[in-house]
Parts: C-alpha cells; sequence; structure tokens
C-alpha cells in the first residue's frame, strides 16, 4: 500500500495524490477544483541564437542536475484551483515555483531576483526563459507568495519529499526522526507602550479610510484623536507623561466604543463588505488586547503628581500604565503581527519574534517545518508536526528523537497512541530550595507512599492539575525532628515531593536511555544540528526580513525544499558536481 501511495505522489497525471489529505492541507472544497484545465502563458520557440549561447555554457552545479532530478510540472497542475482559466493567461505555477527556490538559494529580495532572472544565464536556462526575457516584476514575486499562501508550498514541499521518497532517500523503516527548534527574529519593531497603543489606533482608522472615507471623517469628528500623533518624553515619572498616556488610553477605549455604537454598526454593515468588516473588527480586537495588557483604571489619590497636574489641565486622570513586572508573558510585542512575543531561552538568550520547529530524519531530509510564537514550549507542535506528516505519506518512524525541551510525559503519551515511540532525556525533579532531589527518594507503587534517606514515609498527598502530578506530604514532626533536615530542605515547614501523572511513562524512558541502544539514540539527534544551520544560515531564517508569521511559514517552507534539493543532488550524483571548463580536457 505504501509504494502504491508514493506511486501516486509521482506526478505523471494530471490528477491530485490521495484527495482526502490534501483536502486537508489545501481546505475544504479545495481539490474539487484541481483538475481544472488552465491555460498557461508559453514563451516562442528557442531561437538559434538562445540554443547557441545555452550550448556555450557550461553545466551549472546546481541547476543543471536539478532539473533532471525533481519533476516540478505538479505546480501546474496543484495550482490550477487559483485561476479561472479566462482572461490573460498567466505564467506556470512550476515557473514562479522554481523563481522562488532561486530566490531562496540565494537570499535575494523581490528585485534582486528581478534582476537575477534579467542577467544571469544560467537561472535563464533553468527556467526555460529566451535569452533576451526580462518580463518578470518583483511585485509580480510578490503577488504571487500571496496568491499561494502557506498551504500551497506545504503541499509543494510534501510532493519534493514524495519524489525524494522515490528515488530512495528516505523512508526506511529503521529511519528515526528528529525535532528540533531555533530563534527566528524577524524584522519587527519593538515599540514602547505609548508607541504600541498609537501604532494599534492608527491601524484601526487607517483600515477605515481605506474602506471608506466618509465614515473615517465622521470618525474623527465623533472620537478625540488629539493624543493620537502626539510625542511624549523618556521620562515615564513626570506628571506629564502619565497625564499624556491616561490621555491616549482614555481616547482608545472612545474609539472601541464608537465602533458599538447602533448608528455606527448600522453604517458599517450597510457600506462595508463582508471582509473589509472582518479585518476591521481583527484591528479592533488587537488595540483591545493592548489595552488591557498594559494599562489599567485607577481612582485618584491624595499627593499623586497626576492630580495637580489634572487640577492644572483639568482633565480627569483614569489609567495608568502597568508595571512591567506586572504584565503577563504572553503579552503583544506588535501591533502589525500580533503573533509575534518575546522569548527567553535563557536571561542572556532572548528572542524576538518566533522559533521554527525543524523535523528531520536521520537520512538527513527535511520533513516539515512550523513557525511558532518564542514563547510556546518547544514540545507544544511536536504531535501535530509528526502526526501530518505520518498521515499524508503513512509512514512511521522507529522512534522521535528529542532534547529534554520534547520529553514531557504528555507528548510521549500522545505520540504513542500513534505508534511513535519517544526518545529524550528525562528531567529529574530538584527541590525548590536546593535540597535533596527527588532521586534520593524511593517510591512504593502497592503502599502509594515515599520514602526518605531517613526511612521516613509520606502521610498525606494532593494533586495539581497544574502540574499534571501529586505532591505527597511527610509528617511535619519527622521533618522537625530529622538529622538530615538541614541538607534535605531549608523550608520551615515538611518536606514535599512531586510524583507525576506520567510517572511510569518516565521511568520506562529512564531506563531505556540507560541502554546501549538509547544511547546510541540520543547521540544521533546531533544530525538535527547541521539541518538547521543550513536553514538559519544559508536559508536566512535566523534574521529574515518578513514581519508576520504567515511570511515566515511561507520561507520555512522554501527552505526546506532547497536544503532537500541540495542533499538530492548531493545523493543521487555519483560525484559532486562542478563547471566543467574545458569541453575536451585531455587526461595525462
Amino acid at each position: 500500500r505504501l509504494s502504491i501511495h508514493c506511486e501516486k505522489l509521482k506526478f505523471h497525471s494530471p490528477s491530485p495524490p490521495n484527495p482526502g489529505i490534501m483536502e486537508d492541507i489545501l481546505g475544504p472544497g479545495v481539490c474539487a477544483v484541481l483538475n481544472r484545465r488552465v491555460r498557461y502563458k508559453e514563451f516562442d520557440q528557442m531561437s538559434f541564437a538562445d540554443m547557441m549561447v545555452y550550448s556555450k555554457l557550461p553545466e551549472h552545479p546546481f541547476w543543471s542536475h536539478l532539473e533532471k532530478k525533481i519533476d516540478f510540472s505538479f505546480a501546474d497542475s496543484l495550482c490550477s484551483v487559483l485561476y479561472s482559466g479566462r482572461g490573460q493567461h498567466p505564467y506556470a505555477p512550476s515557473l514562479k515555483l522554481k523563481v522562488h527556490l532561486i530566490q531562496i538559494y540565494y537570499g535575494l529580495s523581490d528585485r534582486q531576483v528581478e534582476e537575477r532572472i534579467i542577467s544571469d544565464l544560467f537561472i535563464k536556462r533553468f527556467l526555460g526563459l529566451p535569452v533576451d526575457f526580462f518580463g518578470f516584476d518583483h511585485s509580480t514575486i510578490g503577488l504571487d507568495r500571496s496568491r499561494m499562501g502557506t498551504a500551497m508550498f506545504k503541499a509543494c514541499h510534501f510532493y519534493i519529499l514524495a519524489q525524494m521518497y522515490s528515488h530512495g532517500l528516505w523512508g526506511d523503516h529503521s529511519e528515526k526522526w528528529i525535532i528540533d527548534s531555533f530563534a527566528s527574529n524577524p524584522a519587527l519593531s519593538k515599540p514602547r507602550t505609548y508607541r504600541l497603543i498609537q501604532h494599534a489606533m492608527i491601524r484601526v482608522l487607517q483600515h477605515l479610510k481605506r474602506s471608506h472615507r466618509a465614515i473615517y471623517q465622521l470618525a474623527l469628528a465623533s472620537v478625540e484623536t488629539d493624543g493620537l500623533y502626539a510625542r511624549t518624553s523618556v521620562q515615564p515619572s513626570t506628571a506629564g507623561h502619565m497625564l499624556a498616556f491616561s490621555k491616549l488610553v482614555a481616547q482608545a477605549y472612545g474609539l472601541l466604543q464608537w465602533f458599538q455604537l447602533e448608528d455606527v454598526s448600522a453604517l458599517l454593515q450597510k457600506e462595508l463588505t463582508e471582509k473589509e468588516r472582518e479585518t476591521s473588527q481583527h484591528l479592533q480586537r488587537i488595540l483591545q488586547d493592548i489595552l488591557e495588557q498594559n494599562s489599567r483604571p485607577v481612582p485618584p489619590t491624595d499627593g499623586d503628581p497626576i492630580d495637580s497636574a489634572r487640577n492644572q489641565t483639568e482633565q480627569e486622570i483614569v489609567f495608568e500604565k502597568i508595571p512591567s513586572h506586572e504584565r503577563a508573558k504572553d503579552r503583544l510585542m506588535s501591533a502589525v503581527d500580533p503573533h509575534a512575543r518575546v522569548g527567553r531561552k535563557n536571561t542572556s538568550t532572548v528572542t524576538c519574534g518566533y522559533k521554527l520547529q525543524n523535523l528531520c530524519g536521520t537520512s538527513s531530509v527535511v520533513l516539515n517545518v512550523n513557525a511558532v510564537p518564542a514563547n510556546e514550549h518547544d514540545r507544544e507542535a511536536m504531535y501535530a508536526m509528526a502526526k501530518e506528516v505520518q498521515s499524508f505519506f503513512e509512514i512511521s518512524p522507529r522512534a522521535m528523537l528529542g532534547d529534554t525541551a520534547y520529553g514531557h510525559g504528555l507528548q510521549r503519551t500522545m505520540l504513542a497512541t500513534i505508534g511513535i515511540p519517544v526518545v529524550a532525556p528525562v528531567i529529574l525533579g530538584s527541590h525548590p530550595s536546593k535540597g535533596y532531589d527527588l532521586a534520593r527518594f524511593s517510591y512504593d507503587k502497592e503502599k502509594d507512599c515515599y520514602t526518605c534517606p531517613n526511612e521516613k514515609d509520606t502521610v498525606k498527598k494532593r494533586h495539581i492539575p497544574q502540574s499534571s502530578g501529586w505532591q505527597y506530604y511527610f509528617e511535619k514532626t519527622d521533618c522537625e525532628s530529622c538529622p538530615l533536615r538541614s541538607a534535605c530542605t531549608t523550608g520551615k515547614a515538611e518536606r514535599r515531593v512531586f510524583h507525576s501523572d506520567y510517572y511510569e511513562v518516565y521511568e520506562a524512558a529512564k531506563d531505556y536511555n540507560a541502554t546501549i541502544s538509547g544511547k546510541l539514540d540520543r547521540k544521533q539527534r546531533m544530525l538535527v544540528e547541521r539541518k538547521n544551520q543550513e536553514l538559519k544560515n544559508d536559508c536566512g531564517l535566523e534574521r529574515p526580513l518578513t514581519k508576520s508569521r504567515k511570511a515566515l511559514q511561507l520561507k520555512g517552507y522554501l527552505a526546506a525544499m532547497v536544503v532537500n534539493l541540495k542533499l538530492t543532488l548531493r545523493k543521487l550524483l555519483p560525484q559532486r558536481p562542478g563547471f566543467i571548463r574545458r569541453r575536451n580536457a585531455i587526461s595525462y
């Protein structure tokens, strides 16, 4: 069944493979029109001059060999759903997919890709363009990425993986999958709270201005916005700054309240399209979240510096900025991209934006990539990424390898339900007061209690749902008279021991990690670091020039395709290709 399924993925026929799985990737109803016949733009036959120029060029070490091993014609059938079949004929999606791969391969911007296609004969030959062609516009490249979206690029990535499987490059029954993440800091500004609120308000008003100028003028006449473009001092302790901040927050809430008026809601319902209303409501929710996460109402107090400023200006101050240590850790950092977050790996490493999860095999093939907020735990995306690849290709690895972050009991249990065991280190719980760790205590399953190094047993327990486990308590009198108390705990209360709900899962994992097979599997996890290096440095995902999670996810799929195509040539070609500078070279 596996060979039949992958034969469908060789794409020698115009029909798409496995419509049920493709519908999960592309969305409901899309696969029903994948067979739509669309006529794409065709170039004139190559002239004699073009053939003479291309015949004099040596083989390119990458592009000339790539088209011999990978068939990109599947994109024409896959992306036919994006076109109506009427009007001007579009460029073939297979041609534009090659252009996107060229962009990631060389790390170019849209304008640089346009210039490169005009001037580089190797690229023109790979794309099948005449020598004098210069028709691509940089805006066409950017619009094509928006048109295709992440779902189409994910499907293209899986199609290339299927061709690699047909070449025997991955999918062996003994292969193991490895997952790891790395930081990605996109070109996002991180404004202060005052500027962040201003940005969110401006985006709400600018969208209204583009959608319906008359309603925009009505909003300016109904809501005070004089604090929207005001500049304040960088001194947060001055009364003037606090007064300006409170005024801005009050006007922002006033703007949100204006949208809720009955006559305004009826006017928006009548004049704006459904898509424009949804976008406006989305921007309003972003502004609402930013206000709730960074400001709060406060009653006036005597002797406060704001009171004196209020008495002078006769304005009511009802909002204050929430101190930074009291704000939620999962707060928005940008009004442009509400998915971006600030994450901390340790005290010195801070990520402003996202993390990219990389799922690859021990065969060095990148199977899946996923962009997640920087503050999301690494293990959260583990199950969905593995399930997606397993469902599409009907292939299961012998094990899933990861570091300590991926060894939580919940993920081990979830992956076990789909037949994928997890090999990762198990964290040994330590006491918060730097006392004896959990390894010094023995657990008796029959008596359901823990025994301490002083041979005392726990007397009660309490379940903690937030931590997915039980807290076991020793007798307070036993702890007070214990000779090991100073080394065991520095707390004033009795000693407590945490027992995880996944205790048996962790014990089985520790037993396997101690075996020779477990040690060898954990050494193979380091293979993912080379793939991370290629994605970060060679493909530019460490500091991408993007400002949204969608754009970063799209570049992640393209980078995975480029890395896999490089691997394909390294594995399939008998020797490393290079330029042959002398056609009739004589060997001595």
